[in-house]
């Protein structure tokens, strides 16, 4: 049962960019809050019905989901509203099939096929660290996660390396000269690039990260960013 002021589908219109359905299509599913703000994030549904047309209709995106055919993140999904997001590794085991949530140029999500073995692993953006007792850290991700570390060398805006299955930190991608980055918001949406420079935020103005891309410099701030490499 739907919960009060809660709705199953986003009427065209009101949906988000990063949907790029087309409009003679009415209604999309309403992704529900979760692990990603409903602004950045784009439901299961969605993704199985107008991604990877595997569905034509809301009938057989639930009958695959209760079927336990689709995990999200090495979770099996349950709700065809799940949010989905950047980064997220989404598997259809019983298609072999596996992808990887990434914007297009033109601020849409598209997914990347990816290997079985590229799938049990994740980029997460470090968000936020805090120092807890017994001189742990505590880091969040950017898409909701909390880990627990003794390394007091992460820092925010850099990356890491998720091992899904264990739920460990596989690498760690410092934002820094020379990385490779990805850009997932403003003008430059969709672009890898490298780090060319980074100019440290002031009271007026916040980071800016100077990127070179197909031979192309460019500035971007850091929240438009996350070091993949």
């Amino acid at each position: 049962m739907t919960s009060k002021g809660e709705t199953k589908c986003l009427k065209i219109n009101n949906a988000t960019s990063i949907s790029s359905v087309s409009k003679t299509k009415r209604f999309v599913y309403n992704p529900k809050p979760g692990k990603h703000t409903k602004t950045t994030s784009i439901s299961i549904g969605f993704v199985l019905k107008h991604l990877l047309n595997i569905c034509d209709n809301t009938k057989e995106v639930k009958y695959i989901i209760n079927n336990r055919d689709v995990i999200v993140d090495k979770k099996l999904v349950k709700n065809y509203n799940l949010p989905v997001g950047l980064y997220d590794i989404v598997e259809i085991p019983k298609l072999e099939k596996y992808y990887v949530v990434v914007y297009a140029s033109n601020k849409s999500y598209v997914l990347n096929e990816i290997s079985k073995d590229e799938s049990n692993y994740k980029i997460c953006k470090i968000t936020s660290k805090k120092l807890i007792k017994k001189g742990e850290v505590q880091l969040s991700t950017n898409d909701g996660r909390v880990l627990l570390t003794q390394n007091q060398a992460y820092k925010v805006g850099a990356s890491i390396k998720l091992d899904l299955l264990e739920n460990t930190i596989k690498e760690y991608f410092p934002l820094e000269k020379g990385r490779e980055v990805f850009v997932f918001a403003g003008k430059h949406t969709g672009q890898k690039g490298t780090v060319e420079d980074i100019k440290e935020s002031t009271m007026k103005r916040p980071a800016l990260i100077k990127l070179k891309s197909n031979g192309i410099d460019f500035e971007t701030v850091e929240k438009n960013i996350i070091v993949i490499n």
